[in-house]
């Protein structure tokens, strides 16, 4: 338990968020409070199981939370953090950021990855230890298809099923650095989203696969990867080709993608197919956890 000085004579306590706290999550989330959230295919509630997820409490009323969850075994994204606007957020934060830095150093989790979506939470960022890494850049088509191009190899293109599943995250693990992985139950999320989705195959086998969103008149690139030994080779660009066509016919006609401001193969391919930047960015912040000394897991 922690005594909060902000809250004259009365005691709280942060403890781990069970599913026997939703009701009361979904009571703190309907207020008027101070919130970050991930981009990602969960709501916050989605993550109760997975821990770290704290929250602080007064009397059984909550003050504030800080939910991150791991996308692989070395990588951690703060998913979310919120708390009501009247309390000082460099305490609250402070205190549940310390005991979460402490539980992924003991789950041997290497980096804490957070986007800066808004500029009260960057500065929070900033003043805990994270630094800038990179920047997230969007990049945008308008309705022009670009050039067909043929491949040596042949593979086919075909919708994306439920059982590519177990392929795709393969393919994932080896095309992404671990921050860029998505899980398994990430994908199929995704794979769960109104959209397109595609695979690419070659003799019975998934070697590369797109994950496309679609809302209205828009369409957004969620996802594109390619095994790495046969990238270079046309597959990427059939895989998106394939999908503007597609979502031409649906009358889309604007699609976005996001995408590394340090990946240069990914940023020239979409320039090929036509995609621009549109100027805007979001900042990726990480946190070291290997220059914290390992603490022992328990919540005090």
């Amino acid at each position: 338990m922690t005594q909060n000085k902000d809250l004259p004579f009365l005691d709280s306590q942060i403890i781990h968020a069970t599913q026997k706290d939703y009701d009361d999550l979904s009571n703190f989330f309907s207020q008027n409070i101070r919130l970050h959230r991930h981009l990602d295919w969960f709501g916050v509630l989605e993550w109760l199981g997975s821990q770290p997820f704290l929250i602080e409490k007064v009397r059984d009323q909550i003050i504030a939370i800080l939910c991150t969850a791991r996308e692989n075994d070395t990588y951690a994204w703060i998913r979310a953090f919120g708390i009501q606007k009247s309390l000082p957020i460099k305490k609250h934060w402070t205190n549940l950021l310390r005991i979460t830095k402490r539980e992924l150093i003991s789950a041997d989790a290497n980096r804490l990855g957070a986007l800066g979506l808004n500029p009260w939470f960057e500065c929070l960022l900033s003043n805990s230890g994270f630094h800038k890494a990179l920047d997230i850049v969007v990049l945008a088509w308008e309705g022009e298809l670009p050039p067909e191009k043929k491949t040596k190899n042949p593979f086919e293109i075909r919708p994306m099923q439920i059982d590519d599943l177990t392929a795709i995250k393969k393919i994932d693990e080896l095309a992404f650095d671990p921050p860029w992985q998505n899980s398994k139950e990430g994908l199929g999320k995704a794979f769960q989203q109104p959209g397109i989705n595609t695979v690419a195959i070659q003799n019975n086998d998934v070697i590369g696969y797109q994950i496309s969103t679609t809302m209205t008149i828009y369409g957004h690139l969620a996802r594109l990867a390619v095994l790495p030994e046969l990238q270079h080779q046309g597959i990427g660009y059939a895989l998106v080709y394939d999908l503007l066509q597609r979502l031409s016919l649906q009358g889309l006609w604007r699609i976005t993608v996001n995408t590394q401001s340090d990946n240069l193969p990914s940023l020239n391919l979409y320039q090929k197919l036509g995609f621009k930047p549109t100027g805007e960015k979001i900042p990726v912040y990480e946190l070291d956890l290997q220059s914290t000394p390992k603490i022992p897991n328990n919540l005090k």
